[in-house]
């Protein structure tokens, strides 16, 4: 069991720049960051995921209280805001809350996955907290942090990089737990500059644009079109369904069947709670599509459900040409283009 001491004062530096950004936001993408700047209206949260996010502060505090109970000496800083200043950029200042310092003596401790070059001998680590779903979580376990988690990654990696942090550790132990099933993961994180340069670049790219009122003209391509705020923003579509007739994956075969059986489940179950199961289905969707393009296939059959990879046309509109410069053009700014996505329905 790990001696943790939150670090109080030494992390705090409240300085105000980029006011507009926070470190839990800054892995989005350069697009959803200019129409938050910008102010434009988002679409509402489902009142599911409103609610857990409301929740997240009872999670971390529930990692404390189980390490109290164990007799652990825990000095938690919970509930205000920091600014984080970046090594090597000193105009750049993103606000973000630091769950705390994690200190340790040599040999360390066992973790469920390091990352390479991760050090056992620091002494000092940064310590975060998450508490995703329950099809999140596994595929954290899987992919781990960087692949499956990349907006909590940016954030850990702006606060190693923080002038606090940095002179201290350039470690994090990220603590991972199912907001399900209480289920917990444990995951080393080393400091990669390479990140935050990126992450540094994309924030001043996104203060261009808004200076001059404008939105980067990045689209995603991948699962956030269908679930990001901003969505309605960036396209538009008339879909037009052709299913597949071949290549259908029989989920019972598959390496990850029981997985997949729990997500069908899931599934069943969600469409069953109507609205208030609309997160269950969305997670069982991602893990469908996730394994129907690891396996190259067009679609796959478990337990009652069959979730296949429609080819759509998709109508993008370009929203700024048409709010701002040319307004009565609308025909002319409209094309379609290929897509695809998951339909999942009872088999």
């Amino acid at each position: 069991m790990l001696k943790e001491l939150i670090a109080e004062e030494d992390v705090i530096e409240v300085v105000q720049a980029f006011k507009f950004f926070r470190a839990s936001e800054a892995g989005e993408c350069e697009t959803y960051l200019c129409h938050k700047a910008l102010g434009h209206t988002p679409l509402s949260l489902p009142g599911r995921v409103r609610h857990m996010l409301a929740d997240g502060a009872t999670h971390e505090r529930d990692i404390v209280e189980r390490l109290q109970n164990k007799g652990i000496d825990v000095q938690y800083c919970l509930d205000r805001q920091m600014t984080v200043k970046c090594v090597d950029e000193p105009d750049v200042q993103v606000s973000g809350h630091p769950d705390g310092l994690i200190e340790h003596q040599a040999p360390g401790f066992e973790l469920d996955y390091t990352e390479p070059g991760f050090r056992f001998d620091r002494g000092t680590y940064l310590l975060e907290v998450t508490a995703p779903g329950h099809f999140p979580f596994l595929r954290i376990e899987r992919e781990h942090m960087r692949v499956a988690l990349w907006r909590k990654y940016v954030q850990v990696q702006l606060y190693l990089n923080s002038l606090s942090v940095r002179e201290r550790t350039d470690c994090c132990v990220v603590e991972v737990k199912n907001k399900n099933t209480s289920a917990l993961y444990e995951e080393g994180v080393i400091f990669h500059q390479d990140v935050v340069a990126d992450t540094v670049a994309k924030l001043r790219r996104v203060q261009d644009f808004v200076s001059d009122g404008k939105v980067s003209a990045f689209r995603c391509v991948d699962w956030r079109r269908q679930y990001c705020q901003y969505r309605e923003l960036c396209f538009a579509s008339d879909i037009v369904e052709v299913e597949p007739t071949t290549g259908i994956l029989i989920g019972e075969n598959l390496k990850n069947a029981e997985e997949l059986l729990q997500a069908a489940d899931a599934w069943l179950k969600g469409r069953d709670l109507a609205a208030s199961g609309e997160e269950l289905i969305e997670d069982a969707r991602a893990l469908f599509r996730a394994t129907i393009e690891e396996n190259e296939a067009e679609g796959l059959t478990v337990a009652q459900a069959r979730a296949l990879m429609v080819t759509a046309h998709r109508r993008k509109v370009d929203l700024d040409v048409l709010k701002v410069t040319y307004p009565e053009v609308y025909d002319a700014v409209v094309y379609t283009e290929p897509s695809t996505y998951v339909r999942v329905t009872r088999d």
